[in-house]
C-alpha cells in the first residue's frame, strides 16, 4: 500500500499528489485507530485491566489526531489570498503540534488510574482472545508506523511524523501489557498498575518528542545541512561566484518555502534564471537571489561559504 501511494498518488511530490496522499493516510489512520479502540475496549472489559483500557482510549485520541492531520492537508494547500499572500501551509505544522499536545494529555491523564491500581492492585483476567487482540494491535500499529514514517519524511509532514512516533510508543506500550499478563500468569504478582504507569510515561515521552518536532518549524529553525549542501552544489553553475554572503530559509509550509541568498560574483540574467529553475525543480523552493558584482584583482576566483 505504501509503495502504491508513493508511486501512483504522490508521484513527484506535487502539491496535488501530496494532498491526496495526506487525505488517504488520514482516512486509513482513523479507520485503524477506531478499530483498535473498539477491540481493546472489549479486551479491557474482559480482563479488568486499567492498562488495556487506557491504551484503548489512547487509540481513540489517535483517531482524533488523524482527523486533524486529514483536515490540515486540504486547508494547508489553499491558494494564497490577499489576506494570506503565502497561503496556509503552516497549518500542517500547527496540526502536528495539536496532535502532539493531545498525545501528551492522554499520557498525563493515564497517570491517575495507574497510581490507583498500584495502591490497590487487582488481578487481571487473562485469556486467549485478550492476548490475540493485543498482538493484532501491535501488528497494526507497526504497519501504521511504517507507512506514516516513510511517507511523512518524503513529504515533510510534521503531523504524519508525530503519528509515526506515537505508533512506536503504542507498540511498546501494548507489548509491556502483554508482558505484565505473562508475569501475573507465571508468578501471581499483579503489575498492571505499574504497566499502566509505564504506558503513560511512554506516551508522555512520545508527546514531548512530537511537540519538539512540530514546534521547531513554527519557531523558524535554520536550514537543514543537507538542503544547504544541495544549494551550494546548485550555485556552482555561476562560473565566477566569489562569496555567499547570506543564505536564509523562510518556511511557510512544506510546499511554500522561500530561500533568500545574497551572492558576490558575476552572473548574467540567463544564469540567474537557471538558478531559479534548478532550485524550484530540485528542492521545491522559490528563490530570491541578489548578486552583487565583484571585480577581483587577481586571476584566481574561489568560492567561500559565509552566512
Amino acid at each position: 500500500m505504501t509503495r502504491y501511494i508513493i508511486r501512483n498518488i504522490l508521484g513527484e511530490n506535487t502539491p496535488r499528489g501530496r494532498k491526496r496522499a495526506g487525505i488517504i493516510l488520514g482516512g486509513m489512520g482513523i479507520f485503524f485507530d477506531l478499530l483498535l479502540f473498539g477491540i481493546k475496549s472489549v479486551a479491557g472489559i474482559l480482563s479488568g485491566s486499567v492498562a488495556i483500557t487506557a491504551d484503548a482510549y489512547n487509540n481513540l485520541t489517535d483517531a482524533g489526531a488523524h482527523i486533524l492531520a486529514l483536515l490540515a492537508f486540504p486547508l494547508g494547500d489553499k491558494k494564497p489570498s490577499r489576506r494570506f499572500p503565502l497561503g496556509l501551509g503552516r497549518l500542517e505544522y500547527l496540526s502536528g503540534l495539536l496532535i502532539a499536545v493531545a498525545i501528551l494529555t492522554v499520557g498525563i491523564k493515564m497517570l491517575i488510574p495507574s497510581f490507583e491500581k498500584i495502591i490497590r492492585p487487582r488481578p487481571v483476567e487473562s485469556s486467549t482472545p485478550v492476548i490475540l487482540i493485543l498482538l493484532f494491535s501491535i501488528a497494526v500499529k507497526a504497519y501504521m508506523y511504517s507507512y506514516n514514517k516513510r511517507i511523512g519524511e518524503k513529504i515533510c509532514s510534521a503531523g504524519l511524523r508525530s503519528v509515526a512516533i506515537d505508533s512506536v510508543c503504542d507498540c511498546l506500550a501494548t507489548g509491556t501489557i502483554i508482558l505484565s499478563i505473562i508475569v501475573q500468569h507465571l508468578t501471581g504478582i499483579c503489575i498492571d498498575g505499574w504497566t499502566g504507569l509505564l504506558v503513560a510515561l511512554c506516551i508522555i515521552g512520545a508527546g514531548i518528542i512530537a511537540i519538539k518536532d512540530s514546534i521547531l518549524p513554527l519557531l523558524g529553525i535554520g536550514m537543514d545541512e543537507d538542503v544547504k549542501d544541495q544549494l551550494y552544489e546548485i550555485l556552482e553553475v555561476i562560473p565566477r561566484l566569489h562569496t555567499v554572503e547570506s543564505l536564509y530559509l523562510h518556511d511557510y509550509g512544506p510546499n511554500r518555502k522561500i530561500v533568500t541568498m545574497r551572492l558576490t560574483g558575476s552572473a548574467d540574467s540567463d544564469t540567474v534564471e537557471a538558478l531559479h529553475h534548478r532550485i524550484k525543480k530540485q528542492l521545491h523552493m522559490e528563490a530570491v537571489i541578489e548578486i552583487r558584482n565583484f571585480q577581483s584583482k587577481s586571476n584566481n576566483s574561489g568560492q567561500s561559504r559565509q552566512e
